[in-house]
């Protein structure tokens, strides 16, 4: 696939732009769901959809892992794209962004173009004016820093991909496959994705509304978004002293109701379920990791050791001792 193909008969038209250091994860999930959707069998055809990767200049551009992508042409009028795809990477290499990209994102959107971020691409898009009072899908990693950065953007950590006036965002990794497999559903039908589940290898397709860490047993089962949105933030600040109020202030409740909310959904008070997060996850280190239960004291939020044993007896039944001999034992 090149150049010469003639991509104005095609449903799906898409334009890639990548970031310096980009992350290849992202930009590979998004394309290759394109690739499969674009022709029958395995001939990769571009014959249902198709895209080209732009930018102001032909020089190289390396991904974070080092492998390098040459873009095949520069940035065309972005009328002729269905969607403008950003693909974002190292939040320490974003201020290498070229003006000249920038100004083609805005142009994108003047156009009424939907611009698609992938990855840390939602800091490029907020540094281009384009997420100012919208909604936006940020990685749970980078939302505190993209927060005090972008006051005026409305970030979410608790879906896979946010779709606001034109702006779609993802906060990267697999979450960009679940993404370009609704756009291929959107133009294409539910038959067209199941043929790309198949091919990939994938399980199913997750819905929007899929956290991005999904590892807590209960998580699916609060439906509320301020407890989500409080959930999460506790799990960023796992090492830290928050208390119920802070968590009370960053979801927008007073902190009366968001214990009433916890009573309601979680059947536990914030504090408590706070508490319980940080003895699970010091759990998981006894088991899989070498770090000292000290170590792991501090690192769960608990102010020493001690304090932390009698915690984690009262809620385990057993010692954090006996935790790490039973993994060490069994080859962990």
């Amino acid at each position: 696939m090149g150049n010469e193909d003639n991509i104005s008969e095609t449903a799906l038209k898409v334009g890639f732009t990548l970031t310096p250091d980009f992350t290849l994860l992202a930009f590979t999930g998004f394309i290759e769901t394109l690739r499969q959707a674009a022709d029958v069998g395995d001939m990769s055809r571009p014959i249902w959809c198709s895209w080209s990767v732009m930018n102001d200049k032909l020089t190289t551009i390396k991904s974070s892992c080092g492998l390098e992508v040459t873009p095949w042409e520069t940035f065309r009028d972005p009328r002729e794209f269905d969607y403008i795809v950003v693909v974002g990477g190292l939040l320490s290499s974003l201020d290498k962004v070229s003006d000249q990209h920038i100004e083609y994102l805005k142009q994108a959107a003047k156009h009424n173009v939907p611009v698609i971020g992938l990855c840390t691409a939602s800091f490029v898009l907020a540094e281009a004016g384009l997420l100012d009072g919208r909604r936006c899908g940020v990685h749970w990693y980078h939302y505190q820093d993209f927060k005090k950065r972008y006051p005026n953007a409305l970030p979410v950590i608790d879906e896979l991909f946010v779709e606001d006036q034109g702006v779609i965002t993802s906060p990267g990794g697999s979450a960009t496959t679940d993404l370009a497999l609704k756009l291929v559903e959107k133009y294409f039908g539910a038959e067209r994705v199941v043929k790309i589940l198949r091919h990939m290898i994938l399980d199913w397709n997750r819905p929007v509304d899929h956290p991005q860490t999904p590892y807590m047993k209960d998580y699916q089962e609060i439906t509320d978004p301020r407890v989500r949105r409080a959930v999460f933030y506790m799990e960023q600040n796992i090492s830290s002293s928050i208390s119920t109020e802070d968590a009370a202030e960053e979801v927008g409740v007073s902190t009366r109701q968001l214990e009433r909310l916890f009573q309601i959904f979680l059947h536990d008070s914030p504090a408590g379920y706070f508490r319980k997060l940080r003895l699970r996850h010091a759990n998981w280190l006894l088991y899989n990791t070498r770090k000292s239960i000290t170590d792991i004291a501090f690192e769960c939020g608990f102010s020493d050791s001690s304090h932390f044993a009698k915690r984690y007896k009262e809620f385990f039944g057993h010692s954090p001792g006996h935790t790490r001999a039973a993994g060490s034992s069994s080859g962990q």
